[in-house]
């Protein structure tokens, strides 16, 4: 790639490439600007060719591939420590002046982050900026502020990839490894899997895959960003499973993230929750819910049709709604009530039965 602004465009288009302007093209938006939205620059495949070895693969798109470290502040016992993190990134755009980068990444590898760490391929190391996230799709976008032009991977359509095919992955195993390249096939696609509390539907590969991996880049043997790492199964008698988002669905959260700074169709109820006792959902705490329906201590028990015994069943029975739908929700009442020096939740014998429409979920 050349180093100069003025030829970069011409690089990519050369490279089979199709220039895909934020917000503008994606939106309708004439005047995205004028309307305080970002304005960014991404890039997908159009005609490709297949490159021949791995190495050439490896060669064209590792440089877009970054290491995140993290750091965090935790209270344990009333003191303050600071819990350091690692994953992976991959650069997706550059800005309309070409100051400033932005760089896909799993929510997991920055949620908490007080600071955010970037280094490229070169040994280069920036500050960066946490643009938005989504928890329930796993993604969050960070961007850095670099004058030199950046090697920029370009998306990939993963509703393409056939099971069987050649798969790349890239990333910062075990947070001290960054650029290492492993390489596997596609074992299944559409695969729902629980992650944390929500179900995801991902691509699942062979390819190998480590802590620190996270939001690393899976890429075919185009060049073509085809998936954003985020999961593998853990078991010690398990070998070989492996877990990404795909590009397209990632694609589409970090559209959204980077111009309205939150997923469209997103919705809550206008409380947080938590779990209590394991199977026990109850609400921590009431934002913006409507009058005459959540109250502090709930615990809910239903949601429609749908019973709720855990965070993934209380956040799975929400992804099945879209704003402004109504929907009848059960809770039984609940009041702190100490012993001494233990608290404990108690909730009432009846329960209560209201209609609550969901809200767009708003950006933080």
């Amino acid at each position: 790639m050349s180093v100069r602004k003025s030829r970069r465009a011409a690089a990519f288009a050369a490279a089979g490439l199709a220039a895909v302007m934020g917000v503008c093209a994606l939106c309708g938006c004439s005047n995205a600007a004028a309307e305080g939205k970002a304005v960014y620059t991404s890039y997908v495949a159009v005609e490709t060719e297949r490159y021949s070895s791995t190495a050439e693969v490896v060669k064209n798109v590792a440089d877009s591939v970054v290491e995140i470290k993290t750091e965090s502040v935790t209270t344990q016992w009333g003191m303050q420590y600071v819990v350091s993190g690692a994953g992976s990134g991959v650069i997706v755009a550059h800005d309309d002046g070409y100051d400033n980068y932005y760089i896909i990444t799993n929510n997991h590898v920055v949620e908490g982050a007080r600071d955010i760490t970037v280094t490229l391929r070169s040994g280069d190391s920036y500050k960066a900026s946490l643009v938005a996230t989504d928890e329930r799709g796993d993604i969050a976008v960070i961007k850095i502020a670099e004058e030199k032009t950046l090697n920029i991977a370009r998306w990939g359509d993963s509703d393409a990839l056939l099971i069987g095919e050649d798969l790349i992955a890239i990333g910062n195993p075990l947070g001290n490894l960054g650029g290492t390249v492993t390489k596997g096939i596609l074992s299944a696609t559409e695969r729902s899997i629980s992650v944390g509390n929500y179900t995801m539907t991902l691509l699942q590969t062979d390819t190998a895959i480590n802590p620190g991996n996270s939001g690393g880049g899976l890429f075919d043997m185009y060049g073509n960003l085809v998936g954003i790492v985020n999961a593998k199964t853990t078991d010690e008698e398990v070998e070989g499973i492996c877990f990404a988002i795909p590009a397209n669905t990632a694609r589409s959260i970090y559209d959204d993230l980077v111009t309205d700074g939150v997923v469209k169709g997103r919705v809550t109820f206008g409380v947080d929750v938590a779990t209590y006792r394991e199977s026990i959902v109850y609400v921590t705490k009431v934002n913006d819910a409507a009058s005459g329906t959540f109250e502090q201590y709930d615990r809910v028990v239903s949601i429609g049709d749908k019973q709720i015994t855990s965070l993934l069943s209380y956040n799975n029975a929400l992804a099945t709604l879209k704003p402004d739908d109504e929907v009848q929700v059960t809770v039984y009442r609940g009041k702190v009530v100490n012993y001494g020096f233990t608290s404990t939740l108690e909730f009432s014998a009846q329960p209560t039965t209201f209609t609550v429409k969901a809200k767009q979920l708003s950006k933080r």
